[in-house]
């Protein structure tokens, strides 16, 4: 029985069983009754059209003319080229791996000579895991696949150069490995084409060309409008959309791509980040979801996800995912305790966030660590850290309205009059160029507005700005009355009257201002 089980295994491995698990398009292919010649030219023609789908149908007629003696052997070699191209642009485009990689190696293997001819070729695609434009590396496999690509550079370079006009496999990867590995300015990826006249002018070429470095939207469009088979175009105009701040269109395209592949993790990973970045955080972290529920271990839609529970307010939820992304052990680790140390906070868990933002420290240098380590510092009633922390992060961003005013905080609970004035003279000013940015942002949403009605997500971005300005009004307040109150306890009894009569009509402070201007020595604080 063990015999007959392993002959059985054997006979899988080069037909069916290895064939990638996606369905074919609607059929370009000749009826099976017409001459194997004729199906192979097709085959061919499908090759050359270039779109994922019209190589897999190509892929799934090459195998079936395998069966047929006359063309068996030219029938298995265009089987395992096409099994390779498949296999790269599922790469390029972040799908599941289908196993056409290693079919393609079966099928390969198959022959000596056909062995020798893809060997390289077969090796080189192994490297193009999650690179290329629009690309992303999101694993450690990724990065170890790469390895041989970088250490074998430029003899590869060479050895395609020679080969380049040789096939379509040849061809594509001439393109592919010198776009990803290369770095080539527009002229050079102009010129890459000179050396495969035999290919340069097919839909293969163009699209992968096309999406070298920069995505040239045009020819994208083009390309797509003459062969509507070429969908993963769609993925390219959303991530070209994004660029120009478009999310509608984005998403449109987005929408067609995902219908497309319903288990594209890279597609609703950046769905979820337009989602992000249009402030819809429920639906971002429903896509996050869908990314991770086909990569589980993802990092990027793993950190998205973390983002988009915080900021909708589901602390709890959110630790859960920083939990997910920390057991990955190296991707985004300072990034992860940051999240959770700000979702900790919300929890007052302190002493946990404390411990959690000291390790963010070590691993990011930016503004907004410190930042959260000085709120962090006050809730545990430890002033002068708080301090040193507010001060570090006002000298890596002096953009930031809300550390001076935290800082001048501070400084008054130490009664440090006039280092507090400092802070919130300039935390007033500093919101006051808030306001003015954020109600240009206001304006510039009501204005693109189809008819002047708002959709559902323009009213969500104005609904949350006009908090911003809320809060921020209030904190100007507090600023001007926390100035207004140290300069009176300096004795700056003029500057204290012109600070405390900006809030007369304030809702929250007038009757404070009235009663700290009573307290002014007569004769003072007049000009």
């Amino acid at each position: 029985m063990r015999g007959l089980a392993a002959l059985l295994v054997g006979i899988c491995t080069i037909a069916s069983c290895s064939r990638p698990i996606r369905p074919a398009s609607s059929s370009s292919i000749p009826p099976a009754a017409q001459a194997p010649p004729i199906r192979m030219a097709a085959a061919a023609t499908l090759v050359r059209a270039g779109c994922l789908d019209c190589l897999i149908e190509a892929l799934h007629e090459y195998e079936a003319l395998r069966s047929v003696p006359a063309v068996a052997v030219e029938a298995t070699a265009g089987a395992a080229r096409t099994a390779t191209l498949v296999a790269i642009r599922e790469r390029e485009l972040g799908l599941e791996d289908s196993g056409a990689l290693a079919q393609a190696r079966l099928l390969a293997a198959s022959s000596p000579e056909l062995s020798a001819a893809l060997s390289l070729p077969i090796e080189v695609a192994d490297t193009l895991a999650g690179r290329g434009a629009g690309s992303q590396v999101t694993s450690d496999a990724q990065m170890l696949a790469s390895a041989p690509a970088f250490r074998n550079r430029i003899a590869w370079t060479e050895v395609l150069r020679v080969r380049a006009d040789e096939n379509e496999l040849t061809a594509y990867l001439w393109v592919a490995f010198n776009c990803t590995y290369n770095s080539p300015t527009n002229d050079v990826i102009e010129a890459l084409s000179d050396g495969m006249p035999a290919w340069r002018d097919t839909s293969l070429i163009r699209f992968r060309i096309a999406t070298c470095t920069a995505f040239r939207t045009a020819l994208l469009k083009e390309m797509l409008d003459s062969d509507p088979r070429f969908l993963e175009i769609t993925y390219y105009m959303g991530l070209e959309a994004m660029i120009q701040g478009d999310l509608d269109g984005a998403d449109a395209q987005f929408e067609r791509a995902y219908g497309w592949r319903p288990r594209w993790a890279r597609v609703a990973n950046t769905r979820g980040t337009v989602f992000m970045t249009a402030e819809d955080f429920e639906r971002a972290a429903e896509f996050y979801d869908r990314a991770l529920k086909v990569v589980p271990d993802y990092p990027e839609a793993l950190l998205g996800k973390v983002r988009a529970l915080t900021f909708a307010g589901r602390y709890r939820d959110a630790l859960a995912a920083t939990d997910a992304l920390l057991a990955l052990e190296r991707w985004y680790i300072g990034d992860a305790r940051y999240w959770r140390a700000m979702n900790e906070v919300q929890l007052e868990q302190n002493d946990a966030a404390w411990d959690d933002v000291e390790r963010a420290a070590r691993l990011i240098t930016n503004a907004e660590v410190p930042k959260l380590a000085g709120i962090i510092a006050v809730r545990r009633q430890q002033l002068a850290v708080a301090r040193a922390k507010f001060e570090e992060s006002r000298q890596r961003d002096e953009s930031d309205c809300e550390v001076p005013f935290y800082l001048g905080t501070v400084l008054v609970e130490q009664r440090e009059w006039a280092r507090s004035a400092e802070a919130f003279i300039a935390a007033a000013g500093c919101f006051d160029r808030w306001q003015e940015a954020i109600e240009g942002q206001i304006a510039r949403i009501r204005a693109g507005a189809a008819a002047g009605v708002l959709s559902e997500r323009q009213a969500r971005q104005i609904a949350r700005r006009e908090q911003q300005l809320a809060g921020q009004a209030r904190m100007r307040a507090t600023s001007w009355f926390n100035t207004a109150a140290a300069c009176f306890n300096l004795t700056r009894y003029m500057e204290a009257r012109q600070y405390a009569t900006q809030l007369l009509d304030d809702p929250q402070f007038g009757d404070r201002a009235r009663d700290l201007m009573s307290r002014i020595p007569q004769g003072t604080g007049t000009p």
